[in-house]
């Protein structure tokens, strides 16, 4: 039995400097240290920028979360009356279940994972939602801290990686590296993931789907076996369904998909009933969805669609989700969202369009359109991605400026395109010396990186978020109701997630508020801030639209109101209204404690 060579010891460490140095060993290096740098950038962005949510969606979704992880339903606690009229109008009994009201706007996808989140470590024991109490010198919310910011930090650095691959097989390892680094160093990226919105799950569910999609047609056109690049279809049509459960704003990206398959067709194989079938199976995916959303409301999506007509000329402002009463009819609604449309388009395609990273990039991305590209999977995804951009600004005219951001899901394909061309640019003008294609290459992305770098060392740390947030404000308002009681206010969001309140946004009209407090849930208290009180004094609160409510707000109650006992927070900045005197020494020492807190 022969005895095993053992290598010497200097060729051992031979094969260890070189695999440092050019080897398995130096990939693994850098991939360490480029995973520590955008830890790193994450880690200093987040403790810099933020603060607190700052958005009506970041808290909505939030509270629905929770309310899936402690109740297994997906309910809200933020109530408009618009879903009010909606609920009860397609219940057997008229009831809209203000207490266990079903949530008509949100897709359930990302709540379920934050539910999954929260749901964890309620076993492990931790407090992510504490009482006004608990909550003490805190800063920031437990849950936005621990789970929802590193929560959709997580899923930002799946979408680079997903971006990493998909660059790999569309260009080279060398666009592929320089554009998840592009992606890691901008400033709108790490926004996006401190806002709580989930733009970061959605942006890593296209990702997803397109990524597998390329990779199935590639394998379809290479003559593969129907199971290799099958399987990678359904998987793709899963995170296309999965985007469209995160958010309906996905719903622009289905055809551009199903263009990129049905243009990657040959004369021998035809692909036209495989776009086809794409829709239709992550459509079906999402079916049970749709089916809820019909039996609740009358209508697959939800009132989803209705808030089109929101700053519409039917219903200005923010009217449609105060009023009771909405007159939904087809020809009407649809001339209203029209003329809203052309509004809106008009401006953000002037304002909005070339502004995406910076503005420097996405010039590359448009000119790259006069190109054609050798690969035919590369030049015909451009044509999906175009197509989609074209009905994404169209949807974001009906829907405004709150569908804007959900733009930025399109920055990872513009940082790949962008930086491809940008390559075949240079080597186009064939410099003799490396060096200077690197450095104009580096150069391209310094400057998009420039914003996150002015932010991270320049910029001063981000300010709270009062006026009109303030997490003490909100909940030591909220308790002083029962958990059982129903509180009203202008920012239900808010209540609803820091204050763990069932709460109705302001009604329109003050008839509107006696409606819902005579005859479908008692109303304990009225919460006014500075959504309200800092609207045009004479335009829309002595003339216009809150005019019912002008006495109320202004401290002047009228002797059929409910509400008779109340207190004022930060010089008079809000108000409360309850219908006895739920603190301790007198009414003016709750307030006098709140404005000692801010």
């Amino acid at each position: 039995m022969k005895k095993q060579q053992t290598q010497p010891f200097e060729s051992t460490l031979q094969d260890l400097v070189y695999s440092l140095d050019a080897g398995t060993g130096f990939r693994i290096v850098r991939v360490v240290l480029f995973c520590l740098v955008v830890i790193v950038v994450a880690v200093i962005f987040t403790a810099r920028q933020f603060r607190g949510f700052e958005s009506e969606a970041a808290m909505d979704s939030a509270q629905l979360g929770r309310n899936l992880a402690q109740t297994s339903s997906y309910i809200t606690q933020c109530v408009r009356p618009v879903s009010i009229a909606q609920v009860s109008a397609n219940t057997f009994d008229g009831d809209a279940r203000i207490e266990f009201h079903p949530e008509l706007f949100r897709p359930p996808l990302y709540p379920a994972i934050l539910a999954g989140c929260f749901k964890f470590f309620e076993i492990v024991g931790v407090d992510l939602f504490p009482d006004s109490k608990a909550f003490g010198e805190m800063r920031i919310y437990p849950a936005e801290q621990w789970v929802i910011v590193p929560l959709n930090h997580i899923f930002t650095a799946l979408s680079g990686l997903l971006l990493f691959f998909l660059g790999r097989r569309l260009f080279s390892d060398h666009i592929a590296v320089l554009g998840a680094a592009t992606y890691f160093l901008t400033r709108m990226v790490w926004q996006d993931s401190i806002s709580g919105t989930g733009i970061s799950v959605l942006s890593f569910f296209i990702m997803g789907a397109t990524y597998f999609l390329v990779l199935a047609m590639i394998r379809r056109r290479e003559g593969r076996s129907q199971w290799s690049w099958g399987l990678l279809a359904l998987l793709s049509a899963l995170f296309s369904s999965a985007a469209l459960l995160t958010h309906y704003a996905a719903l622009v990206m289905l055809p551009g998909l199903a263009l990129f398959v049905l243009m990657m067709g040959t004369r021998a194989k035809r692909s036209g009933h495989l776009a086809f079938f794409y829709i239709v199976l992550t459509l079906l995916f999402a079916m049970p969805w749709f089916l809820h959303n019909y039996q609740v409301s009358g209508s697959p999506l939800g009132l989803a669609p209705h808030t089109a007509l929101i700053d519409s000329a039917k219903y200005p402002a923010d009217s449609l989700m105060r009023t009771l009463s909405p007159t939904f009819n087809l020809l009407s609604d649809f001339q209203a969202a029209k003329a809203k449309c052309a509004a809106n388009f008009n401006q953000f395609y002037e304002a909005g369009f070339t502004s995406l990273g910076g503005g420097l990039l996405i010039a590359f991305f448009m000119v790259m359109y006069f190109y054609r590209f050798v690969r035919s999977h590369v030049h015909t995804l451009r044509w999906g991605i175009g197509l989609s951009i074209v009905l994404f600004f169209i949807a974001a005219g009906f829907f405004g400026e709150a569908a804007l951001p959900f733009y930025h899901l399109f920055w990872p394909f513009v940082i790949l395109y962008g930086l491809g061309f940008f390559s075949i640019l240079l080597d186009r003008l064939d410099f003799s010396v490396h060096l200077y294609k690197m450095s104009l290459t580096g150069l391209v992305a310094g400057l998009t990186a420039l914003p996150l770098l002015v932010t991270i060392f320049l910029s001063p740390p981000a300010g709270p978020v009062y006026p009109p947030y303030y997490v003490p404000f909100v909940m030591r308002v909220s308790e002083l109701l029962k958990p059982t009681e129903v509180l009203c206010t202008d920012m239900p969001w808010a209540t609803a997630w820091y204050g763990k309140r069932t709460s109705i946004l302001l009604p329109a009209t003050l008839d509107d508020y006696y409606e819902i407090n005579d005859y479908r849930k008692y109303i304990s208290g009225l919460y006014v801030t500075t959504l309200t009180k800092d609207k045009p004094f004479v335009s829309s609160l002595r003339e216009g639209p809150e005019k019912s409510w002008f006495p109320i707000i202004m401290g002047q109650l009228t002797k059929d109101f409910p509400l008779k006992y109340g207190f004022a927070l930060n010089k008079e900045d809000q108000i409360f209204l309850s219908d006895s005197i739920r603190w301790g020494g007198g009414e003016t020492q709750p307030a006098a404690a709140a404005e000692g807190e801010e």
